[in-house]
């Protein structure tokens, strides 16, 4: 479907994108955790050992890619907390291409960090590699954490591989991908028992606590506090279920002061229906009307478990949410007139769009 649409005259002020300064901030932040890592290992001596001997040489060099694959697996879990302010910068989709680079880099790393420790530390104590790993693991405080952890990232790893992530249905990849919650809290122990650029000093020990404070109370405040808090205080609700043919349904919901949710056309919300068994399985949908005081709505095509269970709903059944997201809206527009594209079911946020947008 292509559309083109002449705005009707108003407030060209209207028309300018939302304020972009996060996005800066995000960018450098980012900077300058990499910055504070670079001096870290350089504080510790990681330059110097460069130049003594091959055994310090892989060591540094695995100190300096651990540090910075920690770095990374933060940032990478910061990225997907959903806070407000940087997914409506970013959009949700930028930030999940970013999620995944930054995902991969890190893992790259920490398994770079493992294989030069490993090394490392056999040339040291001239053995062999694998006497030397199975003394690493049972012998250093944390290692079998961080073994455990380590593992739980190569199943996250491998299975958002794009010839993996095709055989697999949504519902079983969402989950299997919080096993990266495991990976980063595993690794802690490890970190701060035997992490030499972890403990090196009191500004080394402010960093990385803080560092995980932040990453972990974005992910606990705007992925868990803020969506049950919603979910309890609008008491959203099945008002109807309208199958549109035969394989495409609509479900309108009701619920209290949902203005309050500044939800806006063209978002989309994780959706939980409380209707039985696998009802704690989020589902993204975008909104397929523009919202209205007590009243949202979607629409979906029977493509998987979740939307194949949107027919079956039954009226009153409750809602959790997460959610709005995503920046495709109107606050976004830089001109004067409207070309919209879209085919399938991927009509249902430009529909809601028409909806709202003055043309």
């Amino acid at each position: 479907m292509t559309t083109a649409l002449r705005p009707l005259a108003r407030d060209r002020q209207q028309l300018r994108p939302a304020p972009s300064w996060w996005r800066e901030a995000v960018r450098a932040g980012a900077w300058v955790s990499g910055l504070v890592v670079a001096v870290l290992w350089l504080s510790g001596g990681g330059l110097a050992a460069l130049g003594s001997g091959p055994a310090s040489l892989l060591t540094s060099l695995g100190r300096l890619s651990g540090l910075v694959a920690a770095d990374l697996l933060l940032v990478q879990v910061f990225l997907m907390a959903r806070v407000p302010a940087i997914e409506r910068t970013h959009g949700q989709d930028e930030l999940a291409r970013r999620h995944r680079l930054v995902g991969f880099w890190s893992f790259t790393l920490l398994m770079l960090h493992i294989v030069l420790v490993t090394f490392g530390y056999a040339l040291l104590d001239r053995t062999d590699v694998l006497h030397e790993a199975w003394l690493l693991v049972t012998t250093f405080s944390g290692m079998l954490l961080a073994l455990a952890g380590s593992g739980a990232l190569v199943v996250v790893t491998v299975t958002s591989v794009r010839i993996a992530r095709r055989r697999l249905r949504y519902e079983s990849w969402h989950l299997l991908h919080l096993y990266a919650y495991l990976g980063v809290g595993f690794s802690i122990p490890h970190e701060i028992w035997t992490g030499q650029d972890f403990t090196s000093s009191s500004w080394a020990r402010v960093f990385w606590w803080a560092s995980y404070a932040v990453a972990a109370g974005a992910v606990v405040v705007f992925r868990v506090a803020v969506p049950v808090w919603r979910t309890l205080h609008h008491g959203i609700t099945v008002t109807s279920v309208v199958r549109e043919n035969h394989d495409v349904v609509t479900v309108r919901m009701g619920g209290r002061g949902l203005q309050r949710l500044q939800a806006q056309a063209g978002q989309f919300f994780i959706w939980r229906f409380m209707d039985g068994p696998g009802w704690s399985r989020g589902n993204p949908y975008s909104l397929s009307a523009a919202p209205r005081p007590g009243r949202i709505q979607i629409t979906a095509k029977d493509l998987g478990d979740g939307s194949n269970r949107l027919a079956g709903l039954q009226l009153g059944t409750k809602v959790l949410i997460e959610g709005p997201y995503g920046h495709l809206t109107g606050e976004h527009r830089v001109g004067s007139k409207v070309a919209m594209l879209a085919c399938g079911i991927g009509i249902t946020p430009l529909r809601a769009l028409l909806e709202d947008l003055p043309y």
